[in-house]
């Protein structure tokens, strides 16, 4: 039996594309697609965390009020000194519930960045309340300024926390996955020109 001289390459070319056939898409470096349920988890979030700054934001717009009433010597003391006390615990509460909520892998250095903000703000909040207490003790004059300077940094702490917390949450809301997660000047301006 005689073998015809080129009946060998194809058995072998056969072999070796069987041989290489496990291997074909880590060689063509097909993308992997991300689960479905990616979008669910990111929707979710969304929602979750829209909820949530809503309402502390809404509790900061008020709270920046009332301190600039303070400063302006306009507010009750005894009246803004109960309701620093209300917002602290209710900011406390909503600080931990966001501690809570789990945020895409590529969103924690935002969404830590926007914790240690409300942190900012809470701090403002004591500040305030320290001025509060100041201006109770009985030998001060009325006219004293301490307690005045702990409300304007009390302010200044919870004004510029807000502003900063207003831009994270919408670095966190329009985020796209894929994209860098950015809540700074330069993204800030970008946005606003694609706009």
């Amino acid at each position: 039996m005689r073998r015809r001289p080129g009946a060998t390459l194809p058995l072998i070319v056969a072999m070796i594309m069987v041989g290489a056939l496990p291997a074909l898409p880590v060689l063509l470096r097909l993308p992997r697609r991300r689960p479905r349920s990616y979008g669910r988890e990111l929707q979710a979030y969304r929602r979750d965390l829209r909820e949530r700054t809503t309402l502390i934001d809404s509790h900061l717009a008020s709270l920046v009020d009332l301190t600039e009433g303070l400063r302006r010597r306009d507010a009750d003391i005894d009246d803004a000194l109960l309701k620093l006390q209300s917002a602290e615990e209710t900011l406390d509460e909503a600080a931990e519930g966001l501690r809570g909520i789990l945020a895409p892998e590529e969103l924690h250095g935002l969404h830590a960045e926007y914790e240690a903000n409300l942190e900012r703000a809470l701090r403002g909040i004591v500040t305030a309340e320290r001025g509060c207490g100041f201006s109770k003790m009985r030998h001060r004059p009325p006219d004293d300024e301490e307690p005045l300077n702990y409300w304007k940094r009390g302010h200044l702490n919870i004004l510029h926390a807000r502003i900063r917390m207003r831009e994270l949450v919408e670095g966190l809301l329009t985020w796209e996955p894929g994209m860098p997660a950015q809540a700074d000047v330069a993204a800030r301006l970008g946005r606003t020109e694609q706009a």
